[in-house]
This record gives structure tokens, sequence and C-alpha cells, in this order.
């Protein structure tokens, strides 16, 4: 009889949710930024799984996590009271030759509409900066409506169309001077 070794498997409690009465009234000050703990790791796992367009992909969360753990340099948490609120990878070449590539940007679905977007990806401008980049680009599903609008608000324009290699499917590659 041969013995398989099962893993135990990533587990992640419920992830507690900053209390919506005392946010403060600066987000932009209250908002701190870091590279992911072991823990964070965890959370970022939860929240990438939980959130679209992996979550309609069907990714589990050993699945975000493994994705997570390969881009773990480029990385940067958000947290806001002590708590993991959103996530931004940032990594110094992609697609565009010379730009920086933002392949994640994530925000606690509870906590959208509420500027912290904005703020995660000021953060990921200027981590594009400290890259000596002049230029940042992205890939978005064109059916992502609100992330859509939230890129061309922020002042990000579509330079093509091009087809996914992991699913097969058109994606907008947007980008923007910094």
């Amino acid at each position: 009889m041969t013995m398989k070794r099962v893993d135990p498997g990533v587990e992640v409690g419920a992830m507690p949710v900053p209390e919506m009465t005392n946010l403060p009234n600066d987000l932009a000050a209250a908002l701190k930024f870091a590279v992911p703990s072991d823990e964070d790791m965890a959370a970022v796992a939860a929240l990438r799984a939980g959130s679209d367009p992996w979550k309609s992909r069907g990714e589990t969360l050993e699945d975000s996590l493994k994705a997570l753990t390969a881009l773990r340099p480029f990385v940067h948490v958000a947290r806001l009271q002590n708590q993991v609120v959103g996530y931004v990878t940032v990594e110094r070449d992609g697609p565009v030759p010379g730009a920086a590539y933002m392949r994640n940007i994530v925000v606690r679905p509870e906590l959208r509409h509420r500027g912290l977007g904005r703020l995660v990806l000021n953060h990921a401008l200027d981590v594009a900066r400290d890259m000596f980049r002049k230029t940042i680009a992205l890939r978005v599903d064109p059916a992502n409506a609100p992330a859509v609008s939230f890129y061309r608000t922020q002042g990000f324009t579509t330079v093509a169309t091009v087809v996914s290699k992991k699913s097969g499917k058109l994606r907008l590659l947007m980008s923007r001077e910094l």
C-alpha cells in the first residue's frame, strides 16, 4: 500500500472587517503600506480568492496563495486599523516595454467606493516612479465596466486589445504616464 501525503492546506479564518463607523475621516493618513508578512499573505490570498475576476473563475484559496507567493516580491499590502484592506502588485517590467506593470489591485468589497482604490493605485504609481519608470500599464477584462471606468478616471487610456494567454479572452491593455 502506498501512502499519499496530504497537505493540510491553507487555513484562513474570516478576515475581520474594520469598524465602518470608526473609519478615520482622513483615510489617506490612516492607510499604511508594507511588504507582506507570512500572515498577510494568507489574508491577501483570501482577499484575492473572494474578488472578481478570480472568484468567478473558481480560483481556490490555495490557488490564490500559490499565485501570490510567486508575486510576493511585488506585493504591497494596504492596512487600515492594522487590518489588511487591500493590496497591489507592481512589477518593474510587463507587456509594455519600459513600463511598470500593475498585475493586481484589490480592495475589500465592503470598503469600496470610499476612495481606498484611488489611494492604493496612487501607491502603485509611487512604486513605479521609485523603479524609475515613466509609464505604468495593466490589463483588464473589458466586461469589467467598473474597473475600466475607474482606470479611465485615473488617467489610463487603452493602448491595445490583447488575448489572455491563460483564458484566451480579450483584455484591454491600458497605460498612463507617471
